[in-house]
């Protein structure tokens, strides 16, 4: 990966609109009790930059985008107990008959999820269909955006007369033209995401999957050399 790659994986793109609400987190903060898009509420347990580290009441650990995780109510602050506790999702609880305790009905959650290991230089790649067409990416958590090389591009329909490189960007190898566009599908495997905005960008040697398309998952973690996708 050459120094022009390496530089835009750090990148936050003006022209990417930020997704931050009022009542979603600005950060991560250890120890703060979270609501995750799926209305489930855990705890971070570490800080880093975009990635909140939920743990929830099953053990499970989830990393999450910030911007995808609202502070816990009072209610549910309440209701929570320690993290390491057993988790219980229940839809009823009958009465209890001849003294016995009452049932609890645990309800099955519906969780699809990808695992990906790392190559000998620590990245994640993968072939994905964009727009119909089979191309390699590299995960790429830095990077506001998905990006493609001019190649790439013109595999997935978007021919060279159709972009527009109005914007720039900084890179280790001095400045670098991109033009935005919105790509009809990604598709990894059974996985399947429209309308993803991307970057087009000259000198690119390496199309990039970026948070464009990842914040747009359930959850990703990666841990000891292994990616895992959930949606």
């Amino acid at each position: 990966m050459n120094g022009a790659l390496l530089a835009f994986a750090v990148l936050a793109f003006e022209s990417c609109a930020s997704l931050t609400a009022s009542h979603e987190l600005t950060k991560c903060v250890a120890g703060q009790q979270v609501t995750d898009k799926e209305g489930k509420t855990g705890v971070i347990v570490t800080n880093d930059n975009k990635l909140c580290q939920v743990k929830y009441t099953d053990g499970q650990i989830y990393s999450w985008i910030f911007w995808n995780l609202r502070p816990a109510a009072e209610t549910a602050k309440a209701g929570l107990a320690n993290p390491d506790a057993k988790a219980r999702e229940i839809t009823s609880t009958p009465p209890p008959t001849n003294g016995s305790e009452p049932l609890t009905v645990l309800r099955p959650t519906s969780n699809h999820t990808l695992v990906y290991r790392a190559d000998r230089r620590g990245h994640f790649s993968m072939t994905a269909t964009v727009n119909g067409a089979p191309i390699r990416l590299v995960v790429d958590t830095g990077a506001s955006l998905v990006a493609l090389t001019l190649d790439d591009a013109s595999a997935a329909g978007i021919g060279r007369g159709e972009l527009v490189f109005n914007q720039s960007t900084q890179t280790a190898n001095g400045r670098t033209r991109f033009a935005p566009v919105t790509l009809r599908e990604i598709r990894i495997e059974q996985l399947s995401i429209e309308n993803v905005p991307a970057a087009v960008i000259e000198n690119l040697d390496q199309s990039l999957l970026g948070m464009s398309f990842l914040r747009r998952l359930k959850s990703f973690e990666i841990r000891e050399s292994a990616l895992t996708i959930s949606w």
